[in-house]
């Protein structure tokens, strides 16, 4: 998706066409439901699972879903953070003779906000049934690279190849590895997952990350780069805790599961 300054006028069924490919674009959400065990409540983060949980528009789930991106070998570093999912933003887009824009990071503008009011999450269906505007006045702005920020600072980072370039504006990270106490490599009916059992202060952590989040988005970053950006708890009225418990659902082999979890 490319953001010009000033766009010359289309012809209405461009408009459209423009307009369907954005929303496929959006149509990437996976959610974050809870276990149907009440002694450990589990939270699969869906990136590739072919069973449709609900969209954030209501709307079809696209059958190519980018897988998290596993080490190859158990000797790869994997860096995983989940951060709260502020704004989408464009691709990096500059006119010619254009600088890229330096400095802190606006804040998102109102309406492009993911706030769970501007969502409008619907319990009923599982789904968001408002989808907010990419905020434009990120264009500018290059991504935030590895070394150029902390795990306390709001961040722009790109999507996994396959998300259509969409990029997002992130707050701090709520929980990174040091919260995460063990890590297992799970066999679930022929699809390999990583396992997470988090500290006490990890749980504590991720639990409050999900609460300011309840109908609103987590982002799960791996190595910098954004795999998924699950709703909490769509079809729930009010938040639970998730026990400390949580698994990473990917496109995995036998090896990269558990390489990903010896790194973790």
């Amino acid at each position: 998706m490319t953001l010009v300054d000033a766009p010359k006028a289309r012809p209405d069924v461009d408009e459209a066409q423009l307009l369907f490919q954005e929303a496929r674009e959006r149509r990437r959400r996976r959610w974050l439901v809870s276990g149907i065990t009440a002694a450990v409540v589990v939270v699969v983060l869906a990136v590739t699972l072919g069973i449709v949980l609900g969209t954030r528009g209501g709307g079809t789930v696209e059958p190519a879903v980018p897988a998290i991106p596993a080490p190859a070998t158990a000797h790869s570093t994997v860096s995983l953070s989940f951060r709260p999912v502020l704004c989408d933003a464009p691709p990096l887009t500059l006119a010619a003779g254009q600088t890229a824009t330096e400095g802190p990071l606006p804040s998102c503008s109102p309406a492009s906000q993911l706030t769970a009011s501007n969502l409008s999450v619907d319990a009923s269906t599982g789904a968001a049934t408002a989808d907010p505007p990419t905020d434009a006045r990120f264009s500018s702005y290059p991504s935030t690279t590895a070394g150029s920020s902390g795990v306390g600072d709001t961040v722009l980072l790109p999507g996994v190849p396959g998300q259509g370039g969409t990029r997002f504006v992130l707050g701090p990270a709520a929980l990174t590895q040091q919260g995460i106490t063990a890590a297992r490599a799970v066999d679930a009916n022929g699809q390999w997952m990583v396992d997470l059992t988090l500290s006490a202060a990890g749980s504590s952590r991720w639990d409050s990350l999900t609460e300011q989040q309840f109908h609103a988005l987590v982002a799960v970053v791996v190595n910098g780069k954004v795999v998924s950006t699950p709703l909490v708890q769509p079809s729930q009225t009010s938040f639970t805790s998730f026990a400390g418990h949580l698994q990473v659902a990917g496109d995995f082999t036998e090896g990269q599961a558990k390489a990903m979890a010896a790194e973790l």
